[in-house]
């Protein structure tokens, strides 16, 4: 068991002409990144973030050639290193792959649910995916980095089901707790809607000839998602589960039950209300936990990382001019720290915004869907509570080795 957690310290990036490269000091040496944005030039010791470009629609992110094996993890589309004394090259590279995403309303135990689905041929296994508190199915497709781990892990060769919760569906907070969510702490699958739903529908899929009872079963969630994914893992005997942004306090002691792998991917700066940063203390100790019982566990954190031009342009409701824009004007308002880090949150962006408009007239412009695209960059940069890719291929191996 290992859980990563390490500082981030020094950056300065280049991703485009327009980029300012700060002036080189007698010790620098060069980053150059082909494919992808991170080069400028850097002091040994300093630490060092490298992104992809944008992956196309028929295409997912694969590795990393060159010196890869000074990164952190040489498969993500994000990754970083602390700088050495010489020159580092890199080279982004992509796979070919389709993954077509199909939608359709398929009846549950009771009411007809919207699911959206990708089963490829010869396919390993199924993985569920599992919203968020006031989510719903389409948050897994209409969002970057969600749609990018859907992607990822059909190219890697799992199917997918997406459906939401039952208080979604009817839209109705059934249990009075404030929130729309998953109900994660009765274990079966009678009492407990979602999950009878969750059975009704995979049951379609085996009538169909889809997939069949022998495929092995996994399942990933963010937030109340997340702690879905435990306790669905847990009750159904998954082969692996992955909990995003949340810790399994809301599992009424399936930790101490289970036997299903689980790994806990955490946000450094998680600023949400139920977990924040004693969420993330719990979750590092319940997999030493489940760890110390013999169960296959441990954590992975995702550190805040810096703010570069063509950062919002991963969505394609984002154009590349638009992107640089919106990095001009946060610089521009002091919203960026010298190294382009974010600083506070995506909230104190739009409190700035709406504060004075003026100085935001491309921030204020920006459509409802945009500023949606706006927030979930500005949160997965500044690690707070929101799902993240950056970690999807260390997610795809622990379903597929979960004990390696």
């Amino acid at each position: 068991m290992y859980v990563t957690l390490i500082q981030s310290v020094m950056f300065s990036c280049k991703t485009k002409s327009e980029d300012i490269i700060p002036a080189p000091v007698a010790d620098s040496f060069r980053v150059s990144v082909s494919n992808g944005y991170g080069a400028a030039n850097f002091k040994a010791g300093d630490t060092v973030h490298i992104w992809s470009r944008a992956t196309a629609t028929n295409e997912t992110f694969d590795y990393w050639s060159g010196d890869s094996s000074i990164l952190n993890g040489k498969n993500e589309w994000h990754s970083w290193f602390i700088m050495p004394s010489k020159n580092i090259n890199l080279t982004a590279n992509f796979k070919i792959f389709i993954a077509t995403v199909q939608y359709e309303k398929i009846k549950g135990k009771t009411n007809l649910k919207n699911v959206y689905y990708v089963f490829p041929q010869n396919h390993k296994g199924i993985v569920y995916l599992f919203h968020g508190s006031n989510g719903s199915a389409n948050y897994w497709t209409k969002n970057c980095e969600n749609n990018a781990l859907i992607k990822d892990l059909a190219a890697a060769g799992f199917a997918v089901i997406v459906t939401e919760a039952e208080e979604v569906t009817l839209n109705f907070d059934t249990n009075g707790d404030g929130s729309l969510r998953w109900n994660s702490s009765t274990l079966d699958s009678v009492s407990n809607i979602d999950f009878a739903n969750l059975k009704a529908i995979t049951d379609t899929f085996y009538t169909r000839g889809y997939t069949n009872r022998s495929a092995s079963r996994y399942c990933i969630g963010q937030s109340n998602g997340g702690s879905c994914s435990i306790a669905f893992g847990s009750y159904f005997k998954l082969k692996a589960s992955v909990a995003y942004c949340a810790s399994g306090g809301a599992t009424t002691g399936v930790l101490t039950t289970t036997t299903t792998p689980l790994l806990f991917s955490l946000a450094r700066w998680d600023n949400n209300s139920v977990m924040g940063q004693s969420g993330n203390t719990n979750a590092v100790a319940n997999a030493q936990s489940l760890y110390n019982r013999g169960v296959c566990s441990y954590s992975n954190l995702n550190l805040s990382s810096p703010v570069y031009s063509m950062r919002f342009a991963r969505n394609s409701l984002i154009s590349t001019t638009l992107s640089t824009q919106i990095f001009n004007e946060l610089k521009n308002n002091n919203l960026l720290s010298p190294t382009n880090y974010l600083k506070g949150y995506a909230s104190t962006v739009w409190t700035a915004v709406s504060a004075s408009s003026q100085k935001f007239p491309v921030l204020s412009s920006l459509t409802t869907d945009q500023v949606a695209v706006v927030d979930e960059q500005l949160s997965c940069t500044s690690s707070d509570h929101q799902f993240f890719s950056d970690y999807n291929k260390a997610a795809i191996k622990f379903l597929s080795n979960p004990c390696q």
